[in-house]
């Protein structure tokens, strides 16, 4: 302690500014606030953390997708307190942004601290409580975590699954909902494990008709497939970040229906405090009359979230649309040229944001992705969930959707295909 206490002199601050008294005051609190020690007997050492050398590759997997330039300076903005003006202004334009881009007027809309999972868990939880039955169209591995949240809150899933290469029809849907009569069905629009995306139009009315909320995951969809909540009949979505709107990972956008919000206001169970709907839409502010305080958000991320609507905005969604599917429809003219085939067989059945991609047995999956790596730079990925071992998935998202990062991927893929076979390596 008499070491400790030494190490603090006079010597280390500007006596003229500070004063000698204060400096004792200082001194004769360290003897109480510090506990009991001799000299360095702390037990556990500062950890080395050193800076490596790290060159930013083109993330072209199924996300996280590299940011668009703005980012950087959108990430090192000002710290904004939860009580400042400009933080409820920067909440404002957030939630009018994601009104746009949810294709939504509802007034419950705000972004989730956390990844797009906590998306996933405030729609389930706050929408069904223990003993209520959530439908599950099961196609990946996103489905599957679903049905774990459920069970984790007593909710009881029932899941009806199709093959991992195709989606489900409105004819067997509407099927399990008028058997089964749930309170909710949860599916998911683009399918980021399996490469696939889900006709939805005409589903939300189904779900009405049989007294069921219909929850979509978006995580990989939006902005880069048509998706429009309203008109589409969808009660609850969330997206994620890092996709299709190229910014960080970290806080979630979710949006509810007013027949959500009438659950929600009569639900007869309390969801966790960090994701209760109730508390949030008073943060957010979403019904004009609150700036309550719930946890501090984090301000990069909130300006990221806000950068990324103001790019999207600035494009347009239809634009957006547009340029997703001409990047991977170049993508897939030159996959057509390579001894490849689509795990998805039906073209309108292909995610347009990431393609499944089967190679020849003969190549060793990880030494192709390797070698695209190594050579050009390009992170690609294997497969998850059902498609392990099965596929590799790669992505063209947000400010990587470019006929020029297609023709880029295209190149890699087709140079390690003629470099690489199992028997040369």
């Amino acid at each position: 302690m008499t070491n400790l206490l030494s190490r603090f002199s006079y010597n280390e601050c500007n006596i003229s500014e500070v004063g000698k008294g204060t400096l004792e005051y200082i001194r004769s609190h360290l003897k109480h606030l510090l506990p009991t020690m001799s000299g360095n007997s702390l037990t556990v050492s500062p950890a080395r953390i050193v800076d490596r050398e790290f060159k930013q590759p083109l993330l072209c997997g199924p996300g996280p997708a590299n940011y668009w330039p703005a980012m950087n300076d959108a990430l090192t903005k000002w710290v904004i307190s939860p009580m400042d003006d400009e933080y409820f202004w920067v909440l404002q334009d957030i939630r009018a942004g994601l009104q746009y881009a949810f294709q939504t007027s509802s007034p419950l809309v705000l972004a989730v601290s956390g990844a797009g999972h906590s998306g996933m868990e405030t729609v389930i939880s706050n929408l069904l409580g223990r003993g209520e039955k959530l439908l599950i169209a099961s196609r990946g591995i996103w489905d599957e975590r679903a049905c774990s949240m459920a069970t984790r809150y007593g909710i009881t899933p029932i899941v009806h699954s199709t093959a991992m290469t195709s989606t489900f029809s409105l004819s067997e849907l509407e099927e399990q909902l008028k058997v089964h009569r749930p309170a909710a069905l949860f599916i998911t629009h683009g399918d980021s494990s399996t490469g696939s995306v889900q006709h939805l139009p005409g589903l939300g009315d189904l779900c009405h008709q049989y007294g069921a909320l219909l929850i979509v995951d978006t995580v990989v969809s939006l902005v880069a497939v048509p998706f429009e909540m309203d008109r589409w009949g969808a009660d609850a979505v969330y997206t994620s970040l890092q996709k299709g709107l190229s910014g960080p990972a970290g806080i979630t956008p979710v949006a509810f229906s007013a027949r959500a919000e009438e659950k929600i206001k009569n639900r007869k169970h309390e969801p966790p405090f960090y994701f209760d709907m109730k508390l949030l839409a008073q943060q957010w502010n979403c019904y004009g009359d609150t700036r309550s305080y719930h946890h501090t958000l984090s301000p990069p991320l909130l300006w990221a979230l806000r950068c990324s609507l103001q790019e999207l905005c600035r494009e347009g969604l239809e634009q957006s649309w547009a340029r997703h599917t001409a990047a991977t429809a170049r993508f897939h003219q030159r996959l057509q040229t390579m001894p490849v085939t689509f795990l998805i067989p039906k073209p309108e059945d292909r995610l347009v944001t990431v393609t499944t991609v089967v190679i020849p047995k003969e190549y060793d999956q990880l030494a192709v992705l390797k070698h695209i790596r190594d050579k050009y730079n390009i992170v690609i990925f294997r497969g998850l969930g059902p498609t392990v071992g099965v596929a590799l998935r790669i992505g063209l998202m947000g400010v990587n959707a470019t006929l020029q990062v297609a023709d880029q991927v295209a190149d890699a893929l087709e140079d390690a295909l003629l470099t690489l076979k199992k028997g040369k390596l």
